[in-house]
Formats: C-alpha cells, structure tokens, sequence
C-alpha cells in the first residue's frame, strides 16, 4: 500500500512523509487532487480549489500541511484493499 493510502487511514508516519516531500492528500469533501497551502494575515491552511473545503490554519506551511494529510479514515483498511483489486 502507498503513502497516501496509508495517510488516509490515518497512519501518521505516512502523513509525515508525505508532508516532508510537500504532497497534500487529495480533498476530504470532493477527493479531487487540487489542494493547496494559502497564507492568510500570518496564518497557513490547506484549501482545496475545487470545492473550497479548507484545513485548520497553522502558524507554519509545513505545519498547514501536515495538518492536511493528518485526517480521520475515510475508508477501512479492508475497504482500501478492495480498491486495490480492482
């Protein structure tokens, strides 16, 4: 399983990695790959620029990232090994 499967199931090593090489997951609302890190007043957060779904703000852009790719599973880890059958 890759990096960003296991980020989504919550795997925090995953996360960091990901972070580490500046990769956001995809969007917890839409799941489109189209998320970047804004700077607003001193603050960093994930946005997504399809849908608009934004992350916590955080006082660093490795932070805001980290943030992003750290979420609660969307799908088990049996449910992500059945995408991977397919």
């Amino acid at each position: 399983m890759d990096d960003i499967k296991l980020a989504m199931l919550r795997n925090k090593e995953a996360a960091k990695r990901l972070t580490e090489a500046g990769v956001l997951l995809p969007c917890p609302g839409c799941g489109e790959s189209s998320a970047k890190i804004c700077y607003v007043c001193g603050d960093h957060f994930g946005m997504c620029k399809t849908c608009g779904w934004t992350g916590p703000f955080r006082n660093a852009e490795y932070e805001a990232r980290l943030a992003w790719n750290t979420r609660a599973p969307i799908l088990s880890e049996s449910e992500m090994e059945m995408l991977d059958e397919h």
